[in-house]
């Protein structure tokens, strides 16, 4: 069987490569499969052949790859596929996630298949390797989490193929096969891990909100892209745990300022509060709260399926006097619905938070006056669910904060204070199990044990017995008094 595999598998793509977009890149496009392509393509940047196609079961956004079986009868393969640069001896970790349909599983010799292929300055096929990641014995309508490793690319390559397809055994049923969020990074110095810290030499970092942040430079950084300051006059947290950024002139430069959390949190909640007049903000000015990803490469032409898994919650009013101080984003901004504007007034010693809740299929962006436990209607300033083909997706994209400017440098310097930073993962932590609740009149006790650790506990109440939960109230001991209004509430605790 493995003999007959690699045949085909050689006969088929060699075909389909030269048919296909052969252009060489130094970063997979559309990982997630969320861009549908032009023409025959399915999906933009994926090359294809055989019987593909899209489903909307998917581990993250809109779309998943589907690949099917020819059935012609004879051994056949379907697959997409793109071309990256390459060199002799580079190695290449894949990953993904895999599902075989229950209706059209894999039998017999069938399997969903990753091929890296190594190819020389004439577009040749010099070697490949090839990785079973699901076969028959494979669960059937559940997504399976594959990583693989390559050999390092032999003498001559100049290129490298990614491949992810079904091989259809020689008399067997049709198998449909189902892919999304695949990566291909190269495991040469400097890694993809590596790249992350690239604009962080000085080493310098804070505490803040009970996690260590680094500190961006000092040197020549996106975005502006502006000179940055680690020094401790232009970034610091003070005596009551607030984040000081700052925009500041200092030996005949403007430096602007940026702190990123060293933990990666994934999906969840991200909620950063304020303190101040945020609309104040000279209008070269710039506050980002948002999440990035360090890529191996810059170039506008990858920015339309969003690389750097990017959404931003930004205060600017980008040297324009008249424009709202507020924007919701999700990368790129200039595509059709990725952006919407928003105005406010902020007093002077005014809290507010601003967060997204980023999910796999929405990000949920508000800003409300108030913490972190007075998110209310009352309270809302301005809320967008982001639905769009753009959601980041989770791979190393990390929470940063900065300061910085825009189209020439504020006439004085610029401090903005964030207050605190609060995360709640996807779901929330578990809710605590012991929870005991009485009334006596119109007041409502809860009460539980105190759990080891926690630094706060988090109070939700629902109109039904399984939600949906709305966060009411954070407290810092195991109890709480509520005032019972209205119709009859159900509550859960949390912790953090």
């Amino acid at each position: 069987m493995q003999r007959a595999m690699r045949s085909l598998a050689i006969f088929l793509f060699l075909a389909a490569g030269f048919a296909g977009q052969a252009h060489g890149q130094c970063i997979l496009a559309n990982p997630s499969f969320e861009i549908a392509g032009s023409g025959d393509d399915v999906f933009g940047g994926w090359n294809q052949f055989g019987a593909v196609g899209s489903v909307a079961e998917a581990t993250h956004g809109a779309a998943a790859a589907r690949v099917s079986g020819q059935d012609d009868g004879s051994w056949n393969m379907s697959a997409f596929w793109q071309r990256l640069d390459c060199v002799p001896g580079e190695q290449w970790d894949v990953t993904g996630w895999v599902k075989h349909a229950a209706g059209a599983p894999l039998i017999g010799q069938c399997i969903a298949l990753v091929n890296v292929e190594w190819r020389d300055a004439a577009d040749v096929l010099i070697d490949y390797d090839t990785f079973a990641v699901a076969d028959a014995s494979t669960p059937v309508d559940e997504y399976i989490a594959f990583s693989a490793v390559s050999t390092p690319a032999p003498a001559g390559t100049v290129a490298t193929h990614v491949l992810i397809g079904v091989l259809q055994g020689q008399d067997d049923p049709v198998p449909e096969v189902h892919y999304d969020q695949v990566t291909f990074f190269s495991l040469m110095p400097p890694t993809i891990d590596d790249m992350q810290w690239d604009d962080f030499p000085g080493g310098s970092s804070v505490e803040f909100a009970d996690r260590t942040w680094r500190v961006k430079g000092s040197g020549w950084y996106g975005p502006g892209p502006n000179h940055f300051s680690d020094l401790p006059e232009s970034v610091w947290v003070d005596g009551e745990d607030r984040l000081h950024m700052t925009i500041k002139f200092r030996d005949s430069i403007w430096y602007s300022t940026e702190v990123t959390l060293v933990d990666m949190l994934g999906y969840g909640d991200y909620i950063f509060t304020t303190i101040g007049s945020l609309d104040q903000l000279d209008i070269h000015a710039v506050l980002g709260l948002f999440l990035w990803q360090y890529g191996p490469c810059w170039g506008s032409e990858y920015m339309w399926w969003n690389p750097y898994n990017e959404i931003d919650v930004e205060f600017s009013r980008w040297a324009n006097p008249g424009a709202e101080i507020g924007q919701f984003v999700a990368q790129p901004w200039d595509w059709e619905g990725n952006l919407v504007r928003f105005d406010a007034t902020f007093g002077a010693e005014e809290l507010a938070s601003h967060a997204f809740n980023w999910l796999p299929d929405r990000i949920e962006f508000r800003s409300w006056r108030g913490g972190p436990a007075e998110e209310s209607p009352e309270n809302l300033i301005f809320a967008w669910t982001y639905t769009g083909p753009h959601i980041p997706r989770p791979e190393q994209p990390r929470v940063h904060i900065n300061l910085w400017q825009t189209s020439g440098p504020p006439a004085t310097d610029q401090e903005v204070i964030v207050a605190d930073f609060t995360f709640v993962p996807e779901g929330g932590p578990a809710p605590i199990e012991d929870l005991v609740i009485w009334a006596t009149g119109q007041i409502v006790t809860l009460q539980w044990t105190a759990v080891d650790g926690a630094s706060q506990y988090h109070i939700y109440e629902s109109s039904a017995p399984y939600g949906p939960w709305t966060r009411i109230i954070t407290c810092y001991t195991n109890s709480q008094d509520l005032v019972l209004t209205g119709e009859r509430k159900f509550y859960q605790v949390t912790w953090e």
